[in-house]
């Protein structure tokens, strides 16, 4: 047994067999993979890693699980492990690799971390472990720990959720996870929480213009899966610094010195998936790496599907709650897409986009 001191959960402890996934190289890489990616160059602080998050993640399964004893106790080591397979920069490369859920399944069946796992579950257990609500679901404890750690390190004022009240009113009917009625308002918060975090961090436009950048880094070097699902932001970066191609050096050190590309283009009026390909397509073939087309899917917002306990039976969180609804609603004005190009061509590069849109 170990006792973790946390700025969130205040201790966190680890039984023996959490003290030995965490004892894996598999689990230590996530000390050096960052919680929110590029995110630091706009807010200094945002440092965390998916380390802490992981306890964080493992310390609210468990006690939620203590309110419905009823959940298998895998569950609770499969929050764990539920960001293991994160690349460097955590969500920024699923641009060009497969998510990172696949990668988690590859390195319990290939690292250290698979023969502890392999002394209480089988492979094919653990990974139906990993699928559970508790771990992934409307409202998780995945969830609920990084919206409260996220705000914390960045120091934004939105992150303000009753972990505690939402804790305590989780009940797990068998299937899923269900907000009963006292917990109606921590899980609106909650919702809160997420639509402010989504412009103000998740998508500010320093972490988009930055993790394109070095989106088309690693892309020019071409780092092929079987190497990048290992690597740590570390052996990431000293590989791209060391790179044979000058325009891979060009951006990794644009990233390293802050000099990132400026916004031409910076909107959420969408004109369509292939009217934007088209777009990236001509951009890219007249300038090359000097210009990014940025792209992200739209928010999605899940909580709102969360089941909550009324006394006319159980519905749909947006369906009690007219302020979830509101949000669901603002959701895509939060949302933009945008055109990123070098100081020195970005005059050039509007004109050219002119004629494009």
């Amino acid at each position: 047994m170990k006792l973790v001191h946390d700025p969130i959960h205040r201790g966190i402890e680890l039984d023996d067999l959490a003290v030995k996934l965490v004892d894996t190289p598999e689990f230590q890489r996530l000390r050096r993979i960052t919680q929110l990616g590029l995110v630091y160059l706009a807010y200094p602080s945002a440092r965390h890693t998916r380390f802490e998050h992981s306890l964080g993640t493992f310390y609210l399964a468990e006690r939620i699980r203590a309110h419905n004893p009823d959940i298998d106790e895998g569950t609770v080591y499969a929050a764990l492990l539920h960001d293991l397979g994160h690349y460097p920069f955590s969500h920024t490369l699923e641009a060009l690799y497969p998510r990172h859920e696949d990668n988690t399944l590859w390195l319990i069946k290939h690292g250290e971390i698979g023969d502890v796992l392999g002394e209480r579950f089988s492979g094919n257990e653990f990974k139906r472990l990993l699928k559970h609500p508790l771990v992934s679901g409307d409202i998780d404890a995945d969830r609920m720990d990084y919206l409260v750690r996220d705000a914390y390190y960045t120091g934004v004022a939105f992150g303000l959720v009753d972990l505690d009240r939402l804790v305590r009113y989780l009940h797990w009917d068998g299937s899923r996870l269900v907000v009963m009625e006292k917990g109606i308002m921590a899980a609106q918060n909650l919702l809160l929480a997420r639509s402010m975090m989504y412009p103000a961090v998740y998508q500010h436009h320093t972490a988009r213009i930055s993790g394109a950048m070095l989106v088309k880094a690693v892309e020019l070097d071409g780092i092929p899966y079987e190497e990048i699902r290992t690597m740590d932001e570390i052996d990431l970066l000293a590989r791209l610094r060391g790179s044979e191609r000058p325009e891979v050096r060009e951006l990794v050190g644009a990233i390293d010195d802050r000099r990132l590309y400026k916004r031409v283009l910076y909107t959420r009026e969408d004109p369509g998936e292939g009217v934007v390909s088209t777009v990236r397509e001509q951009l890219e073939a007249e300038f090359g790496h000097l210009v990014l087309v940025d792209y992200p899917p739209k928010p999605k917002f899940e909580e709102r599907n969360a089941f909550v306990e009324t006394c006319e039976g159980l519905k749909r969180l947006s369906e009690v709650s007219p302020l979830v609804r509101s949000l669901v609603e603002l959701k895509d004005t939060h949302w933009r897409w945008g055109v990123y190009a070098r100081e020195d061509v970005k005059d050039a590069v509007l004109k050219a986009l002119e004629k494009l849109l």
